[in-house]
Protein backbone atom coordinates (compact mmCIF):
# COMPACT_ATOMS: atom_id res chain seq x y z
CA UNK A 1 0.00 0.00 0.00
CA UNK A 2 1.09 3.68 -0.43
CA UNK A 3 3.05 5.60 2.01
CA UNK A 4 0.90 8.62 1.19
CA UNK A 5 -2.90 6.57 1.72
CA UNK A 6 -1.42 5.02 4.90
CA UNK A 7 -0.38 8.37 6.49
CA UNK A 8 -3.51 9.79 5.79
CA UNK A 9 -5.47 6.94 7.04
CA UNK A 10 -3.22 6.95 9.91
CA UNK A 11 -4.70 10.83 10.10
CA UNK A 12 -7.70 9.76 9.72
CA UNK A 13 -7.81 7.07 12.18
CA UNK A 14 -6.50 9.15 15.02
CA UNK A 15 -8.97 11.92 14.37
CA UNK A 16 -12.36 10.09 14.29
CA UNK A 17 -11.19 7.52 17.17
CA UNK A 18 -9.31 9.53 19.46
CA UNK A 19 -9.21 12.98 18.71
CA UNK A 20 -13.25 13.89 18.37
CA UNK A 21 -14.06 11.33 21.13
CA UNK A 22 -11.45 13.05 23.83
CA UNK A 23 -9.81 9.19 24.18
CA UNK A 24 -7.34 9.32 26.70
CA UNK A 25 -4.62 6.44 27.81
CA UNK A 26 -4.73 6.64 31.75
CA UNK A 27 -1.01 6.14 32.76
CA UNK A 28 -0.33 5.95 36.50
CA UNK A 29 3.08 7.36 36.69
CA UNK A 30 1.65 10.93 35.35
CA UNK A 31 -1.72 10.39 37.46
CA UNK A 32 -3.53 11.23 34.24
CA UNK A 33 -4.61 10.63 31.02
CA UNK A 34 -2.47 11.22 27.61
CA UNK A 35 -4.52 12.70 25.29
CA UNK A 36 -4.54 13.15 21.36
CA UNK A 37 -4.15 16.11 19.40
CA UNK A 38 -3.32 16.66 15.57
CA UNK A 39 -0.39 18.75 16.62
CA UNK A 40 0.91 15.45 17.65
CA UNK A 41 -0.63 13.11 15.26
CA UNK A 42 1.17 14.83 12.35
CA UNK A 43 4.45 15.21 14.48
CA UNK A 44 4.18 11.09 14.78
CA UNK A 45 3.74 10.75 11.68
CA UNK A 46 6.09 13.34 10.30
CA UNK A 47 9.33 12.44 12.50
CA UNK A 48 11.56 9.99 11.00
CA UNK A 49 11.81 6.27 11.81
CA UNK A 50 13.22 3.15 10.23
CA UNK A 51 10.88 0.91 10.11
CA UNK A 52 8.64 3.84 9.25
CA UNK A 53 6.05 1.93 7.61
CA UNK A 54 5.55 -0.07 11.12
CA UNK A 55 4.98 3.30 12.69
CA UNK A 56 2.33 4.45 10.29
CA UNK A 57 0.93 0.96 10.96
CA UNK A 58 0.90 1.02 14.87
CA UNK A 59 -1.03 4.24 14.35
CA UNK A 60 -3.60 2.84 12.62
CA UNK A 61 -3.98 -0.08 14.70
CA UNK A 62 -2.43 -1.18 17.64
CA UNK A 63 -1.78 2.96 19.57
CA UNK A 64 -4.08 2.57 22.37
CA UNK A 65 -2.57 -0.24 23.47
CA UNK A 66 1.29 0.14 22.89
CA UNK A 67 0.72 3.54 24.80
CA UNK A 68 -1.23 1.86 27.74
CA UNK A 69 1.71 -0.89 28.11
CA UNK A 70 4.90 1.49 27.47
CA UNK A 71 7.82 1.14 29.92
CA UNK A 72 7.71 4.50 31.79
CA UNK A 73 11.50 6.41 31.21
CA UNK A 74 11.86 9.88 32.91
CA UNK A 75 10.94 13.49 32.60
CA UNK A 76 12.61 16.16 30.88
CA UNK A 77 11.85 20.07 31.33
CA UNK A 78 14.63 20.50 28.41
CA UNK A 79 13.13 21.45 25.12
CA UNK A 80 14.97 21.69 22.12
CA UNK A 81 12.51 24.55 20.51
CA UNK A 82 11.07 26.38 23.57
CA UNK A 83 7.36 26.38 23.77
CA UNK A 84 5.81 28.66 26.24
CA UNK A 85 2.87 26.22 26.97
CA UNK A 86 5.35 23.39 27.56
CA UNK A 87 6.55 22.42 30.73
CA UNK A 88 8.24 19.17 29.59
CA UNK A 89 8.29 15.65 28.13
CA UNK A 90 7.12 12.24 29.41
CA UNK A 91 9.11 9.47 27.69
CA UNK A 92 7.08 6.03 27.67
CA UNK A 93 9.59 2.86 25.85
CA UNK A 94 8.51 0.20 23.71
CA UNK A 95 8.84 -2.02 20.35
CA UNK A 96 7.99 -0.88 16.64
CA UNK A 97 8.57 -3.12 13.93
CA UNK A 98 11.18 -4.75 16.19
CA UNK A 99 12.99 -1.97 16.85
CA UNK A 100 13.05 -0.12 20.44
CA UNK A 101 10.96 3.52 20.30
CA UNK A 102 9.50 6.43 22.42
CA UNK A 103 6.54 8.27 22.62
CA UNK A 104 7.33 11.73 23.37
CA UNK A 105 4.42 12.77 25.85
CA UNK A 106 4.15 17.07 26.36
CA UNK A 107 2.89 18.16 29.91
CA UNK A 108 1.40 21.13 29.16
CA UNK A 109 1.09 24.56 31.67
CA UNK A 110 -2.53 23.66 31.85
CA UNK A 111 -1.11 20.32 33.41
CA UNK A 112 -2.05 17.81 30.49
CA UNK A 113 -0.75 15.30 28.70
CA UNK A 114 -0.77 14.91 25.08
CA UNK A 115 1.66 11.82 23.09
CA UNK A 116 3.81 14.66 20.79
CA UNK A 117 6.18 12.37 18.82
CA UNK A 118 7.23 8.58 17.86
CA UNK A 119 11.28 9.13 17.42
CA UNK A 120 13.67 6.17 17.38
CA UNK A 121 16.02 8.13 20.80
CA UNK A 122 15.76 10.57 23.14
CA UNK A 123 17.18 13.54 22.74
CA UNK A 124 18.02 15.03 26.04
CA UNK A 125 21.42 13.06 27.14
CA UNK A 126 20.09 13.42 30.95
CA UNK A 127 16.54 12.57 32.40
CA UNK A 128 15.49 14.36 35.49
Amino acid sequence: MDLNLLRRMAKDRVRLDLVTKNVGIFRTELGGEIEFNMAGVKECINQPFNPYRDKILLLIDGLEEALGSAAYVGFTSQQNHPRPHVVGYHFFETQIGGKTAYFNIQLTVQNRYFLYSITESIRWETLE
